[in-house]
């Protein structure tokens, strides 16, 4: 089993240039990736010996944990999470809480100025959103034991596994954050935004009753939300994905005049079906799967979500801890006896990120019961 493309993949895309490690930290690389993979080979004991020989020593595992990192982004970079398709990307320098700024003042038309007049000065109410990050992780162990049994299997995943664990972190931290346990989120869906939660199922009459009242909606100088100018999304648990499905996609309905032949179907074309399991995942009530929303697309001028990553950690980080430790009469340590402290290979993974709402204008839930 071979999971490091070592040349190849340490050296795609200039990433020694934009990490600046020295050519001697770039060859070591590449040699314990490749050691890595000969270990891996079946029916080469020698090759397994000598990996199993080298993961007891600390300078190699820091070489192959630089290697499991970039075979970690590279498949990071190739996954594509849910939020994407929901929230607007942004970065934060640091761990405090991000301010977003609405100035409600500068939206509406201008007022008329007549000849000698003066410029009326227009009143700025300012609606704040806030957004922090936060840092999430964790240890990643092979022990002695498995590398006396040559039991190395484990430890080829670590790379997709923790690439995997990046995406999952990143959509539950989104997901959150309009959704809670018991339903759409309570602090965002709500009277006081004008998108409190509804309890009508999804129809095509429903759909097209809560795009309408989207529609409808003006913000605080009076301006129409302009629902027409973004592709909604229409956001629903897998229970309601062939339902929501046949609504969008269809380009035309029977007559609902009771008439014969078939219409235009009015819907087709103004959402996006966005299904998601960790709708189901954070929301564990009894009407998870009957629950469907509609936000803005990401790129609207009145974005709903936002996630955002620390800057210069966009991406998660591996890191191994080599404290194999030394004899006190400095002989080297036998492959047989592990770190210093609990006889295994420790790597960490981190990640940094964080979600929030900001303009619920353009939003709508419904529990569909």
């Amino acid at each position: 089993m071979t999971i490091l493309n070592t040349e190849e993949l340490l050296l795609a895309e200039g990433w020694e240039k934009r990490n600046a490690p020295s050519q001697g930290f770039l060859t070591n690389m590449v040699e314990a990736a490749k050691l890595f993979n000969d270990g891996m080979k079946r029916g080469n004991p020698f090759k397994k010996a000598m990996l199993s020989e080298a993961l007891t020593r600390g300078d190699f595992n820091i070489y192959l944990g630089a290697a499991f990192d970039r075979e970690m982004l590279a498949k990071y970079e190739d996954l594509t999470p849910e939020w994407q398709k929901l929230a607007r990307a942004t970065t934060v320098k640091d761990f405090k809480p991000k301010t977003f700024v609405d100035l409600f003042g500068g939206r509406g038309a201008l007022d008329e100025v007549k000849e000698g007049a003066e410029y009326k000065e227009r009143n700025k109410d300012a609606a704040k959103y806030e957004l922090a990050v936060k840092k999430f992780g964790n240890l990643f162990k092979l022990t002695w034991e498995l590398i006396v049994n040559d039991d190395l299997d484990g430890l080829t995943q670590l790379p997709a596994d923790l690439a995997q664990g990046a995406i999952e972190t990143e959509d539950k931290a989104a997901f959150e954050a309009f959704v809670s346990a018991a339903g759409p989120k309570a602090d965002f869906f709500k009277s006081a935004n004008g998108n409190a939660v509804d309890n009508k199922p999804l129809t095509r009459a429903n759909l097209q009753a809560a795009y309408v009242a989207i529609s409808k909606r003006k913000d605080k100088n009076g301006n129409p939300s302009r629902v027409a100018n973004s592709k909604m999304q229409l956001v629903v648990p897998a229970a309601l994905m062939f339902e929501a499905e046949q609504l969008v996609s269809t380009p035309t309905i029977p007559n609902p005049e009771g008439g014969s032949g078939m219409i235009p179907n009015p819907l087709a074309g103004k959402f996006t079906v966005v299904v998601s399991d960790y709708l189901t995942v954070v929301n564990t009530s009894a009407k998870a799967d009957t629950t469907w929303y509609l936000l803005p697309a990401p790129t609207a001028s009145r974005p709903a979500l936002v996630v955002a990553k620390l800057r210069g950690q966009e991406n998660p980080d591996i890191r191994v801890k080599a404290d194999q430790g030394q004899r006190l009469t400095g002989g080297a340590i036998s492959p047989e006896e592990g770190s210093f402290g609990d006889d295994t290979i420790a790597y960490r993974g981190r990640h940094v990120v964080g979600a929030g709402t900001l303009d619920p204008m353009l939003t709508y839930a419904s529990t569909g019961s």
